[in-house]
């Protein structure tokens, strides 16, 4: 442990007079961690914002998009003629895609027209992407990339609003190293009990958007809330704050009484125990989808058997072709050899039927010379079966008969040789189909497997998922009441909140020294040349003296609560700057100035101010929303706009 955290706990204990042992027994059971040092902070910039989807019931109904690439660090504005052009609108969905929660100020309307969104950010040279699909819910994706050419890496998702919220709101406190903020609610009852409240990173985003609550200094929140002061010193980057804060919730929640704290747990015990099986089968879907996901080892391995596979089948089909073009051929042939049987027979048939009608004739004389045949031709053809014109044999019809049976032979051997050759031919033309509809399947599965190469992103976010929702489990498992409060834990906790108290006040008042100094100036830039004095107390709220008179933040205009919200976010910007400790990420972005009461000239004096602001932070990246004005005009050039006019909308 730090040398800080160890004369920490040594003063808690002489304090308490306890041993350190029992310190941290009571830090443990309370979940108090120490913060005496800080991480270095991180900047955040805005790199393009878009939505679309499609509006409905309106003048300009029907699908729309829009789009604001290539933006930087600066002063940027969004301008139009007339209110509700979709100025605000644009800041909305900025915040909800920030946050994972819309605000109440984003119309349940222009909601319900935006159906995708995307906001791409850097934060300290990487590049971070959030795209949602709100169609039905929220779906969507939180990636990384190292450089604008180099492939994104999905690091969460989410499907649902809920999951959402919990995706953001886990990488931006990790990201700026931000706790949640704890703090006591009493109750109206007669009991006086009440109730630790933790404010988390909707909270805390509050302090990058101005123009919501003008009733407090820093953030959105009202001042019954409680949320002030710690988030002032959050944002400073003040030690112990977080400490602080859970330790007086703590205490708080012991001093309420063990009867009120047991009945608290009674009622609490079915929801916590709904929220415990319900992250179970969360894990327990993440890790079967991570267990049913396969190693590129054993992708690699399939693959291999796969190759070899091919390599036979493409061997086999390569000898099956061969075969069935030798199957092909004796087809031809036999079919040859059917049809010239065919034509054989049919011209024997031919020829013994000619001979039958010729047999039946009794020539008188020659065809050819007209010589009369004589008696004895015609004996000796009767006796020696020769012909009494030509003097040839005259063959029987047994012979003919025979020749006959002998032909049909061979016509019946032939069909059955071509049928033979036809069914040989059919059968490895089918085999030949089956070897290349496997040689095609065993493509498609390697292609299939080729595709899913790769896994280590895959892998890693759903580890990524798993972890997350294993610190969940963890943290709802956990109750800071579910002991008995022992006899000593009281003086404890007493002391805990004393000793972070001093340690966290010596080093806030140093600080707001030093942004009461810069706030003023900035004030007074800003047109508010009346103002003598602003100083920024522990509790988050400013006593003034104006016009030499003393007055409060409470008390001013609007305008001028604007100014010196404007003023104190850069002061505590400027200050942890100068001393690398502040947590504010360095994006602020101001609805509607001129909205509330602020002359022209005091608004020139504004964005005069937070032009100049440039050369003393450079890395501050400030977005302004408000009506079309020489001001806006003249601070703002064409280039760092959106800006709609004749009565047109933004989007």
């Amino acid at each position: 442990m730090a040398k800080e955290s160890m004369e920490w706990l040594d003063a808690i204990a002489n304090k308490a007079n306890v041993d350190v042992a029992r310190v941290e027994q009571v830090l443990t059971a309370r979940h108090i961690v120490p913060t005496p040092v800080l991480p270095a902070p991180r900047r955040l910039k805005l790199l393009s914002i878009s939505f679309g989807g499609v509006k409905r019931e309106v003048v300009d109904e029907g699908p729309y998009s829009f789009e604001w690439n290539d933006l930087s660090e600066g002063l940027w504005g969004m301008m139009t003629d007339r209110n509700l052009r979709g100025k605000s609108s644009i800041i909305e969905v900025v915040r909800w895609l920030i946050r994972g929660r819309p605000s109440p100020n984003l119309q349940d309307d222009v909601r319900a027209w935006i159906h995708t969104a995307c906001l791409r950010l850097d934060l300290d040279g990487l590049e971070y992407e959030i795209q949602v699909d709100c169609r039905d819910g929220a779906t969507g994706t939180l990636s990384r990339r190292t450089s604008a050419t180099a492939n994104a890496t999905v690091i969460a998702t989410f499907s649902s609003e809920k999951q959402f919220e919990m995706v953001m709101s886990d990488f931006f406190l990790r990201t700026f190293s931000m706790e949640s903020i704890a703090t006591w609610r009493e109750s109206d009852s007669e009991d006086k009990s009440g109730q630790t409240v933790v404010h988390g990173w909707p909270a805390l985003s509050g302090a990058m958007f101005i123009g919501t609550n003008y009733d407090v200094v820093l953030g959105d929140l009202p001042f019954t809330t409680g949320t002030q002061a710690r988030l002032m010193q959050m944002y400073l980057g003040v030690p112990w704050v977080s400490t602080h804060a859970s330790a007086l919730a703590a205490q708080k929640l012991v001093d309420s009484g063990n009867d009120l704290e047991a009945r608290r747990r009674s009622q609490s015990a079915r929801a916590k125990q709904a929220r415990v099986e319900q992250i179970e089968t969360q894990l327990t879907e993440k890790r079967a989808s991570l267990a049913a996901l396969p190693s590129d080892e054993a992708i690699q391995a399939e693959l291999s058997l796969l190759s070899g596979k091919y390599a036979e089948t493409k061997r086999r089909e390569k000898a099956m072709q061969e075969r069935a073009d030798r199957e092909a051929a004796a087809e031809q042939q036999a079919n040859a050899a059917y049809l010239q049987d065919r034509r054989e027979l049919q011209a024997h048939k031919d020829s013994a039927a000619a001979g039958s009608i010729f047999r039946l004739l009794d020539p008188t004389c020659c065809p050819r010379c007209d010589h009369e045949i004589g008696k004895e031709r015609k004996k000796k053809e009767t006796l020696s079966h020769s012909c009494s014109v030509c003097g040839e044999s005259i063959g029987s019809s047994e012979d003919a008969d025979l020749l006959t049976a002998g032909l049909e032979s061979r016509v019946k051997a032939s069909k059955a040789a071509f049928d033979k050759a036809e069914k040989n031919r059919r059968l490895a033309e089918q085999s030949l189909l089956t070897l290349q509809t496997d040689l095609e399947g065993i493509q498609s599965k390697t292609q299939e497997l080729t595709e899913q190469l790769g896994t280590f992103d895959s892998r890693k976010l759903l580890l990524n998922e798993i972890a997350i929702l294993e610190g969940r489990l963890e943290e709802a498992r956990f109750d800071p009441g579910i002991s008995e409060v022992a006899d000593d834990e009281p003086t404890v906790l007493k002391a805990i909140v004393s000793e972070t108290e001093s340690r966290s006040k010596a080093v806030r008042d140093e600080f707001l020294e030093e942004v009461s100094t810069s706030l003023l100036h900035y004030a007074q830039s800003f047109g508010m040349h009346s103002l003598s004095k602003a100083q920024l107390r522990g509790n988050a709220n400013l006593l003034l003296v104006k016009g030499g008179a003393d007055t409060s933040f409470s008390k001013v205009t609007k305008g001028e609560r604007l100014r010196l919200k404007v003023a104190t976010v850069l002061a505590m910007i400027q200050v942890g700057e100068r001393r690398s400790i502040g947590r504010h990420p360095g994006l602020i972005m101001i609805d509607s100035p001129a909205a509330q009461e602020v002359a022209p000239e005091d608004l020139r004096g504004l964005l005069s101010g937070l032009t100049m602001v440039r050369e003393v932070l450079p890395h501050l990246q400030i977005f302004v929303a408000g009506i079309t004005s020489a001001a806006m005009t003249e601070f703002i050039p064409p280039n760092r706009r959106k800006e709609a006019s004749d009565g047109g909308y933004l989007w």
